[in-house]
């Protein structure tokens, strides 16, 4: 979570917060990573394989793809962006991955913001932002104290817009 104050030549906006998730490792790495597993786990099951415990390829073969699924989709979510921009008149949240996607805007003197509880134990809560019946979650990809500090931050940059 990134907050800038940035300017812009068509407006003027006042607050930006940019939430990412963590990306430990690129594709590339995860890519290096799944092939050094699956050339060790296609030599072992080689050796096997050589002995006549033929049936073990298969097994290593859907390990291997079902791996390299996981990373994918991994990795793609961890390329996710949103963009919170708040200006004197608006709040603009941009979503996407490459490129913008969806974007949603809201009139700043009547946005709320809203962090609800987890609903179990075990559940992460969640932050809203919400004008005129339309709720807008932000910061999914965040721990509680991540969301819990956004939130604080996002009603104190709605305050300071406010009272400019």
């Amino acid at each position: 979570m990134d907050r800038e104050n940035v300017s812009t030549h068509a407006e003027q906006v006042d607050s930006k917060f940019v939430i990412t998730p963590n990306c430990s490792m690129s594709w590339r790495a995860n890519k290096l990573f799944v092939a050094s597993l699956a050339i060790l786990s296609f030599g072992i099951a080689g050796v096997f394989a050589i002995q006549g415990l033929w049936v073990i390829l298969p097994f290593v073969g859907f390990e291997i793809l079902f791996l390299t699924v996981v990373m994918y989709w991994c990795c793609l979510r961890a390329t996710r962006r949103e963009v919170i921009s708040i200006d004197a008149d608006n709040i603009q949240i941009e979503f996407g991955r490459h490129r913008i996607q969806e974007v949603q805007k809201f009139q700043r003197a009547w946005t709320s913001v809203r962090l609800y509880p987890p609903e179990r134990s075990m559940h992460s809560g969640r932050l809203v932002m919400c004008s005129k019946g339309v709720e807008v979650e932000v910061g999914a990809c965040l721990s509680e104290q991540d969301r819990r500090s956004l939130a604080t931050s996002i009603e104190q940059a709605i305050a300071t817009v406010a009272s400019k």
